[in-house]
């Protein structure tokens, strides 16, 4: 049979935008707010930048250059946004950035926003990526390899157009750089990476079962896109030709994990499944063959292929059952489903953080910068005081428990409650336990003996080389008489002898010693087996409700009334760490210099303003402690009613007295 006819991969078209003039506005605007020299100093940078955005609107050289050119690009613009404010204020610089629809060329968007260029230039990045996949040679290793990461790539690109770039663009939002489309986009990429990633499985013949979980995936990911794509706003907004190209992608993709399947089905001799699986892909094959009017010719000949593929199949299936096996063909949606297996993600841009940039470093105040330094001040105080609040609270309630002994005074109506035992002792063997108990020491003791074993072993080596070294000078000087004048043997040797001889009685004294501690450890073996918190337990009394009740409340209301408030206890323990997670992830997020650079107004009404994010989290810090306090009072009343009812000073003493017996004995 012929091979398998290549997959059709798609890559984006770059959005084309028109020539404007950044440098002028923006030196204008650095000489009016800041200073004259301080333009001067950025002159060159303006020049970089404007040269940037040249190269990138013409769309000039070689892929990898425009990658990198539109990095470097996006990295000036996140530098540019926290100096210069871009809008119609006559106060602000005023650039018109604009932009055409990358999939209705005719659709033009005009904005004055750092935002939208930002948006449309992470776009441009992660189409130039699927162009840069799409041009690497998947017949080779290495291209099915580095398409499926530049894919993955491309990916993260428009994980980020989704996630950051587009909700800061203008409303009304182009399309293309809408979430919808952007989530489309990143869809579509990842099962382009996992095409790529099955066709190297395929290549390295990776057994059927594992074909057929990665094209599961496969049409998982075009199940997705397409989802998308008949959805608004991008169901009124792309020609049908990418409809037809991804539904019948996404069937294709599922009619080959079938025979996949099938394929791995009838290594196993499992005729019945595979031939039920290579009928279902027929069905989904014959239906898909109506779907390719809007779709490329390599699309139509993948169908045509498949279809070749699974007749040879199904009719060499159904021979052998026929003739062989007689199984009865189960229903498709009786057999277990396909589980798809995901070997790609969307890879984050390392090349667009722009924290080391060096651009525009002389433009920003100093005002600016100890205003933003104050702030900065300000909320590590508002965070520090917050803090202490919650770890005073922890504190506080780590304290009270353990005053009161609970939970472990709760616990010891629990069978077998570790309760009753005092703090040492318990301690003691949960340290024995956790080291394994007498099973380790039955561990050590056979170390111990194949360590000895092995120590004489060796001193036998070494005495028998001796012994041969002997005999061989014997040989030579039995040989060449008075011409053999090396020192004798048994002179040269008579100190390594002696020691030799010293170990082996000291060996032979461990043995000894070895051999009376294992008697006296299988002696004591049970003892020592006993020597466990369980086995401790069982022999302390049983605390347990009281027969009458003698206080205000029901015994069985003050335990329920304790188990209540312990685990609100611990629900508030939890939520503090929440709280303390979010008051750094707030401050992580709280960049004000934007504001404070494009401000004429005093700083300190910008700071209650931005202050006032944290009012939240200072209210769940205060709801958090006044809770917990209450639950400490409850806790404390129900305590000593607990206490009183189950009368558990009586029963810790019993369980000391019953100690001490068991000392004696």
């Amino acid at each position: 049979m012929a091979p398998a006819p290549a997959n059709m991969l798609l890559a984006v078209h770059c959005k084309k935008g028109d020539h404007l003039d950044l440098k002028d506005p923006i030196w204008s605007y650095i000489c009016a707010t800041y200073s004259d020299q301080q333009a001067h100093d950025a002159a060159d940078d303006l020049a970089a930048v404007q040269q940037l955005r040249n190269d990138l609107v013409g769309l000039t050289g070689s892929l990898p250059d425009l990658r990198d050119t539109l990095a470097r690009y996006y990295k000036a613009l996140t530098v540019m946004e926290t100096r210069f404010p871009i809008s119609k204020d006559r106060t602000h610089v005023m650039i018109s950035f604009t932009w055409y629809d990358a999939f209705r060329a005719s659709k033009r968007t005009e904005q004055y926003s750092i935002h939208f260029e930002k948006a449309a230039i992470m776009f441009n990045l992660g189409a130039v990526l699927t162009q840069q996949a799409l041009a690497c040679d998947r017949t080779q290793d290495q291209g099915m390899k580095d398409a499926a990461k530049k894919f993955q790539e491309a990916a993260g690109a428009f994980a980020h157009l989704r996630d950051v770039a587009a909700l800061r663009v203008e409303q009304p939002r182009p399309v293309d750089i809408s979430p919808e489309c952007a989530s489309m986009l990143e869809r579509l990429c990842l099962a382009q990476a996992q095409e790529c990633v099955f066709e190297k499985a395929r290549a390295d013949k990776k057994s059927s079962a594992l074909l057929a979980r990665l094209t599961k995936q496969v049409s998982a990911f075009y199940s997705e896109v397409l989802r998308l794509l008949n959805s608004p706003p991008l169901n009124q907004h792309f020609d049908k030709s990418w409809t037809a190209h991804v539904q019948v992608k996404a069937t294709l993709y599922d009619v080959e994990s079938q025979l996949q399947q099938a394929a791995q089905l009838h290594k196993d001799d499992d005729i019945a499944p595979e031939i039920a699986r290579l009928k279902e892909a027929h069905k989904s094959l014959i239906l898909v063959k109506g779907q390719t009017k809007n779709c490329g010719k390599e699309l139509v000949d993948n169908i045509k292929y498949d279809e070749e593929v699974l007749s040879t199949a199904l009719v060499k299936a159904e021979r052998e059952n026929a003739t062989v096996y007689l199984q009865r063909v189960p229903n498709f949606a009786d057999l277990p489903p396909i589980q798809p297996y995901i070997l790609v993600k969307s890879l984050p841009l390392s090349d667009v953080d722009a924290s080391q940039e060096t651009l525009f470093q002389s433009v920003i105040p100093d005002s600016s910068a100890k205003a933003l330094s104050k702030y900065t001040e300000m909320v590590d105080n508002l965070i520090r005081q917050q803090k202490d609040k919650l770890e005073a609270a922890s504190d506080e309630a780590r304290l009270r428990l353990r005053e009161w002994d609970m939970p472990e005074a709760l616990q010891a109506l629990d069978a077998g409650s570790a309760a009753a035992l005092p703090d040492g002792l318990r301690a003691e063997l949960e340290q024995l336990e956790d080291h394994g108990g007498v099973r380790h020491l039955h561990d050590l003791a056979a170390q111990i003996k194949d360590l000895r074993r092995v120590s004489i072993e060796e001193l036998k080596k070494v005495e028998s080389s001796l012994d041969k070294e002997s005999a061989e000078d014997a040989e030579m000087r039995d040989k060449y008489g008075s011409r053999w004048n090396r020192p004798a043997s048994a002179a040269l040797n008579s100190s390594m002898r002696e020691k030799i001889a010293g170990y082996s009685a000291n060996l032979t004294a461990a043995g000894d010693s070895d051999a009376r501690l294992e008697q006296r450890l299988m002696q004591n073996n049970a003892a020592f087996s006993a020597l466990s918190i369980d086995a401790a337990v069982s022999q302390m009394p049983r605390l347990q409700a009281p027969m009458v009740s003698v206080g205000d409340e029901e015994p069985a209301m003050v335990v329920a009334n304790l188990r209540k408030a312990l685990a609100e206890i611990d629900e508030l323990s939890a939520e503090r760490a929440s709280i303390e997670e979010a008051l750094k992830e707030e401050r992580n997020r709280d960049n004000i210099l934007p504001k404070l650079m494009a401000s004429s107004g005093r700083s300190d009404n910008i700071f209650n303003d931005e202050l006032k994010k944290y009012d939240e989290l200072k209210v769940n810090v205060d709801a958090n402690v006044a809770r917990q306090s209450e639950l400490l009072v409850m806790i404390n009343k129900n305590t000593a009613a607990y206490r009183q009812a189950f009368g558990f000073r009586e029963w810790r003493q019993a369980c000391e007295v019953c100690l001490c017996i068991d000392q004696d004995l």
